[in-house]
Parts: structure tokens; C-alpha cells; sequence
């Protein structure tokens, strides 16, 4: 019987001696965005063109990331639209190389997986360029402009990105605006 209780410690320390590398190498291995700026452009025929700098901090060996983008809108006032979002580029920001990207669908979402060279023990900075198009939404008294800055389906930190503002203000179809403090300036121009 004891003979039996000492092969099951001794195979229990052995899987735990096991398992312990591993364990240390999956929690050296992550990423986080440092930092997220955007800029939109309003077009005469209202779509949008979209430019989001992303710098992001990858610990270990990684591919690359995803953006996850909300493209199917249901208000409380039964008010339903999808965009139309495509993606025109991807670019790593410090060679203008362009970066290879794969989309899909995720319920309400459109996925793009972006690979980026070297992203190992390093910051990594991409720039995504897209159009959109039936983001904005016209009424009597104001009109809005329905783009989901960060998106909210992250599964890392994002370290700095500027809040959405709570109103603004277009003259002449120009507005700037930058959060405080001010860590990331978000633009919207008219074409």
C-alpha cells in the first residue's frame, strides 16, 4: 500500500515538475496596445475613410493581432443598419510594408488578423486604412456618425486612447478634438 502512495507522490511531483516550465513560459507571453489614434474623413457622398495607428507591446513570440470591428447596429428605438466596412491596407508604420491580413465574420463583428513581422520582445506600430460606408445617420435636429473608435472586444489592454467626445460641434465640416489629458488626437475632416 505505501509502495503505491510513494509512486503516486513521486508521479504527481514529476507532472508538476513538468508542467511548471511551461506554466512560466504562457505568463512571459503577452501583448498590450500602448497606444491607439484615429483619424476620419467624411466624404461629400458620406462614407467614411478611417486611419487607425496602432502601436502594440508584444512580450514573447507573437504573429500578430486582431481588430474586431462592431458592424451591425440595433438602437433602443428599433433602429437597425449594418456598415459596409472594407479594409484597404494594413502597413507596418516604420518599413511601409505591406501587411498580410485575413477577414471573417463574428456575429456582430468583422475580424481582421493581421501578421506582423518581428513581433517578438518588441513594440510593433501598424497603420489600418478602411471605407465605410452608411456610418452616418441623418435626422432634423443633428446628424451622427456611428464608428465604434477602439471597438470594444479587446482582449489585451489598451494603454492610451483618447475618449470619444460627448458632443461635437462641425464648422464647415471640420472638427478636431483630443481627450484630456491628451493622449491620442482623433480628427474628422471633410473631403
Amino acid at each position: 500500500m505505501e509502495v503505491v502512495a510513494v509512486h503516486s507522490r513521486l508521479g504527481g511531483l514529476l507532472v508538476l515538475a513538468l508542467a511548471t516550465p511551461s506554466l512560466l513560459a504562457a505568463q512571459q507571453k503577452s501583448y498590450s496596445v500602448q497606444s491607439f489614434d484615429a483619424r476620419i474623413r467624411v466624404n461629400k457622398d458620406a462614407s467614411i475613410d478611417v486611419t487607425e495607428t496602432i502601436t502594440a507591446r508584444f512580450v514573447g513570440s507573437w504573429n500578430g493581432l486582431y481588430r474586431t470591428i462592431p458592424i451591425k447596429y440595433r438602437t433602443a428605438q428599433g433602429l437597425n443598419w449594418t456598415l459596409g466596412v472594407s479594409l484597404q491596407g494594413v502597413e507596418d508604420a516604420s518599413t511601409g510594408q505591406q501587411l498580410r491580413t485575413e477577414t471573417s465574420r463574428e456575429g456582430h463583428s468583422i475580424k481582421y488578423k493581421v501578421w506582423i513581422p518581428g513581433a517578438s520582445n518588441a513594440d510593433r506600430t501598424i497603420v489600418l486604412h478602411y471605407h465605410a460606408t452608411n456610418g452616418l445617420r441623418f435626422f432634423d435636429e443633428h446628424d451622427e456618425l456611428y464608428w465604434n473608435v477602439t471597438g470594444d472586444e479587446w482582449q489585451v489592454p489598451i494603454q492610451a486612447a483618447a475618449d470619444p467626445p460627448r458632443e461635437m460641434r462641425v464648422s464647415q465640416w471640420t472638427a478636431m478634438w483630443c481627450a484630456s489629458p491628451c493622449h491620442t488626437r482623433w480628427s474628422i475632416t471633410k473631403a
